[in-house]
Parts: C-alpha cells; structure tokens; sequence
C-alpha cells in the first residue's frame, strides 16, 4: 500500500509542477535542448522503429500473444492480471492526456501525434506491460537468469521511453509521468497473483 502511495504522490508531484509551470518545465526544455545534437536521421529512423513497440496497439498484440502463451503452458492465472496492467494503464492514460491537454514538444519534420502530450501512454504501455512479462518470465526461469530477464526488460523500456523524447514527441515530465502510471498499474496487477 506504501508504494501505491509513493507512486500517486510522485504523479501528483510531475503533474502539480507541468500545470503550474514549476521548475520540471525548465528542466523538460533543457533535456529537449541535450537531445538535439542526437537527432540525426540515422538515430531518428532507429528510435521511429523503436518506439512503435510502446503503442497501445502493440501492447494489446503482445498481452493477447502472452495470454495465449500463458494460458497453455499452465499459467493462466497470470492472464486476467495481465489485462489488468493494460487497460488500467490506457484507461488512466488517454483520460489524464485529455484533462490536462497539454501540448507537445515542437515537432521534427515528419513527425506527428495526435492527441495531448502529458502523461506519455507509450512510457506508461512498455512499464505496465513489458514490466508485468518480465516478472512473469524471471519467475519461472532458474534463479540465475532472473536478474538478466529483468535487466533486458528494464533496458526495452528506457530505450522505449528514451525514444519519445529523442523523437521530439514528449517532454521528460510526461515520459516519468507515464512509466509512474505504468509502475502503478504493474504493482497492482502483480499483487493480484
């Protein structure tokens, strides 16, 4: 229960400071800033490819794969959990984008999204999602393998979240406020197993 409150407390903290304009947004600005000089095409085609493993729909293709996969191999009480983690996580998401209605970063060229910036749902997709598989996978391989598969998910969900200020397409404020989201959701669906 203390996380959950660590973790609604950290949220209203980022989003308190995005709607006040606190000092979140000048460091938001001075991270775009550093961001800059990696924006060759080279890294932005890559980052592009790299961040379409956070979309909603690609979590929701990856939660239908890993539920069939779970449910065969004799694991299907991680199925309902699991779906928990993803809607809980998009429901809150795409309803926090629309109050708050804050815009985007200028965009690159070519690059577009349609809806408000702040909370990220990609950051919030990867960590509740990405974050739930890895706990399912470091629970049943030996005790040994347990911290790589945890650290390679950790490592796909930075760069996932990296991706979408690299692509200019968040700010660090909504990228931290989604993957809180995220952990929130994760830690709830996890604590139903």
């Amino acid at each position: 229960m203390i996380l959950l409150l660590v973790l609604a407390a950290a949220f209203g903290l980022i989003a308190w400071q995005v709607q006040t304009q606190g000092p979140v947004v000048m460091l938001d600005g001075l991270v775009q800033a550093a961001l800059a000089p990696l924006r060759t095409r080279p890294v932005l085609l890559a980052f592009d490819w790299l961040t379409q493993a956070g979309t909603g729909g690609t979590g929701a293709i990856v939660a239908l794969v890993a539920s069939g996969l779970l449910a065969t191999s004799g694991r299907a009480t991680l199925v309902g959990p699991l779906w928990i983690a993803f809607v809980g996580a998009e429901a809150t998401t795409w309803s926090l984008k629309f109050i708050t209605g804050r815009a985007r970063p200028p965009f690159l060229e070519g690059l577009t999204a349609g809806s408000p910036s702040f909370p990220s749902a990609h950051a919030t997709v990867s960590v509740a999602i990405y974050g739930f598989l890895g706990l399912a996978i470091a629970r049943g391989v030996p005790p040994e393998w347990r911290g790589a598969v945890l650290a390679g998910v950790v490592a796909l969900v930075v760069l996932i979240c990296a991706s979408r200020m690299v692509l200019s397409l968040h700010y660090l404020s909504d990228v931290l406020a989604g993957a809180v989201i995220g952990g929130f959701w994760l830690f709830v669906a996890w604590r139903m197993i």
